[in-house]
């Protein structure tokens, strides 16, 4: 009988846990939407960069939107060595147990906010592969949408949440969603419009 009271006063502080708890989820920011950016894109040229497979599509299929993103960086960074796709493979193979599939990557982190730093198996994996490319950074495409235009019936825009890693910290130099100009439902307008925007942004 004597316990009852410290067994109360626990049980009324887990509730009180709770409700602080619940109060934070209710009170916590709104996701970051198309045009929001943190962080700086460093010199890019004369650099490798591990160029990622978008993990997540809603624009075409996620094949795609790799190669429109990596046309549009090559044609507009020729001082960039991009790796991805193919080379991208061997290196994955190269490395041996990454411990993460480079098409199915824990990047839910990336959907809620602000990241500053990326921790196991996603630091593993572009650690591993920039060690073995001498790639200091990793540009991630997160997921790409589409949202119906406003102001353009029938039009919609594409955009893409992303982030550049660095390779051999963790950290998260720079991180963004883009959009592009609008284009036709279902017309490869909206997808090479957003892969120029990310272009000009990271290469300007």
């Amino acid at each position: 009988m004597g316990n009852l009271p410290r067994r109360s006063g626990a049980l009324l502080a887990l509730m009180g846990l709770l409700v602080l708890a619940a109060c934070g989820v209710r009170n916590a920011p709104p996701p970051p939407e198309p045009g929001w950016e943190r962080g700086g894109v460093p010199d890019l040229r004369g650099t490798t960069v591990l160029l990622l497979p978008v993990q997540a599509s809603w624009v075409g299929d996620r094949g795609a939107v790799d190669g429109e993103l990596r046309y549009a960086l090559e044609s507009r960074g020729p001082a960039v060595r991009w790796l991805g796709g193919r080379e991208l493979e061997v290196l994955a193979r190269q490395a041996g147990r990454l411990g993460a599939d480079v098409h199915a990557l824990p990047v839910s982190i990336f959907e809620v906010g602000e990241v500053e730093r990326v921790g196991d198996p996603l630091f593993g994996a572009v650690y591993r592969l920039g060690a073995i490319a001498d790639a200091r950074y990793a540009l991630l495409p997160v997921a790409a949408r589409t949202t119906e235009g406003e102001e353009d019936p029938g039009q919609v825009r594409a955009n893409l949440n992303l982030a550049l890693l660095d390779t051999r910290s963790g950290r998260v130099l720079w991180q963004g969603i883009l959009e592009g100009t609008p284009g036709a439902q279902g017309s490869p307008a909206p997808l090479a419009s957003l892969a120029e925007r990310v272009a000009g942004r990271l290469l300007p």
